[in-house]
């Protein structure tokens, strides 16, 4: 065997200047620039390879029902129930308005005017008060007063009475109008849900549910 060649198994190299003349100083090995390092290895696999496509790790969740909506999603604000207006086909008699209305004041209106419950509560019969006879000698001016201003009340509270009866009774006449109307609004609702409800059937028997 040649001696190159036993060197050259060994590991040993054949003369000390070749050493010697290596471009490194002793002690620092060589380091290839071909070799990445541990940090950079790290940043490539968190990088994606495409920017459009997320990494294979990352798996995004559908959203749940209990999960905000985006911002930029139109939603409808809440409505106040008092500022829907009915189209409703009524037309009152002025002269029946005539009688419903405060003299001087503004004409009564049943789309607008509502009644508490207590105003709609049945009011009681009262009985009339046994008429006292009195003698035509003690008629002075002190009692005469005193009937006239009971009458002038008794009126006022007839009229006020008969007042309130009219406007309740133009107001119901309203509201049945009204009601008629509605009804026929749900009626048309109703339809129109039953042909969403059987489109929505059809496609999820097709496609599988929403």
């Amino acid at each position: 065997m040649d001696l190159e060649e036993f060197l050259s198994e060994n590991g040993i190299p054949p003369s000390p200047s070749q050493h010697d003349h290596s471009p490194h100083p002793p002690g620092l090995q060589p380091t290839s620039s071909a070799a990445p390092s541990v940090m950079d290895l790290s940043s490539r696999a968190s990088a994606p390879i495409h920017p459009g496509i997320p990494p294979p790790n990352c798996v995004q969740s559908p959203m749940r029902p209990g999960q905000l909506l985006p911002a930029n999603r139109n939603t409808p604000s809440p409505i106040d129930p008092d500022t829907i207006q009915v189209p409703v086909g009524y037309e009152p008699d002025p002269a029946d308005l005539a009688l419903s209305s405060i003299p001087g004041q503004e004409m009564f209106d049943p789309r607008k005017r509502k009644f508490s419950e207590e105003e709609l509560k049945p009011q009681p019969m009262i009985k009339k008060a046994r008429k006292v006879f009195i003698p035509d000698d003690l008629k002075d001016d002190k009692y005469w007063a005193r009937r006239r201003k009971n009458n002038m009340a008794a009126k006022r509270s007839r009229d006020a009475r008969r007042l309130k009866e009219n406007q309740i009774a133009i107001r119901a006449s309203f509201l049945e109008k009204e009601n008629s109307a509605l009804r026929q609004e749900v009626a048309d609702l109703r339809k129109e849900l039953g042909k969403c409800k059987n489109i929505l059937a059809k496609y999820e028997a097709r496609h599988g549910p929403l």
